[in-house]
Formats: structure tokens, C-alpha cells, sequence
């Protein structure tokens, strides 16, 4: 357990920071260790900004479409258990995991570039 004291904007990053390097460890967790040490260190200095930006303004436009009559405090200061219980406390809608099917499964980030 931490006391360091963060906002409820840095506590959504923190847990969709969590939920994208688990799912990504997972995807390669076959491998042996060398080449999961070299295929993670390839994507943290490759997509990883970009899928964690996708998935941490997808929360936070989820959060503020779908609460039209609740207003969200993203700079409300605590510690990591109280902002969970502030977010649990509020009608705050989940991390979705389809947002990470989204990126890797759907691959909606991916654009081809075509030139006429």
C-alpha cells in the first residue's frame, strides 16, 4: 500500500497503464525470456505511448459522455486505496477491456497510407 498522494487523473493512468502491459505480457507470454525481454523492449519504444494516449482518453471520454449529470474531479487528490474508493463511489463507468481488443484484435490505430 502507498500514502503517495496523486490525483484521480494520474490514478486513470495508473490502472490503464497497469491493464495495457498485462495485456500485452500476456500476448507474449509463450516466448522464452530473451525474446520476451526483446519483443517487450521493442514495443515499449515503439506503439506503447500511443495505446496507453488511445486507452486514456477513451476512459476519460467514456467518463464524460456517459456522466452528463455527474461531474468527475480528475485533479481530486488522495492516496491510490482512496481514489479507488472515490472511484467506486461515484458512477464512474469501468476501463473496458475491449479497448485493448480494439488496438491489438481490430487494430484501430493502424492506418494505411495510400497515395495517388
Amino acid at each position: 500500500m502507498t500514502t503517495e498522494v496523486i490525483t484521480f487523473n494520474e490514478f486513470i493512468v495508473n490502472l490503464a497503464e497497469t491493464k495495457l502491459i498485462r495485456y500485452v505480457e500476456d500476448r507474449y507470454d509463450d516466448l522464452i525470456k530473451e525474446e520476451f525481454d526483446e519483443e517487450m523492449d521493442k514495443y515499449y519504444t515503439g506503439d506503447y505511448e500511443i495505446h496507453l494516449h488511445y486507452l486514456i482518453e477513451t476512459w476519460k471520454n467514456s467518463i464524460d459522455e456517459d456522466l452528463y449529470n455527474f461531474k468527475i474531479d480528475y485533479e481530486h487528490k488522495g492516496t491510490y486505496d482512496e481514489l479507488y474508493e472515490y472511484y467506486l463511489d461515484t458512477p464512474c463507468p469501468s476501463f473496458e477491456p475491449s479497448w485493448l481488443d480494439d488496438i491489438f484484435v481490430r487494430q484501430i490505430l493502424v492506418t494505411t497510407v495510400s497515395l495517388k
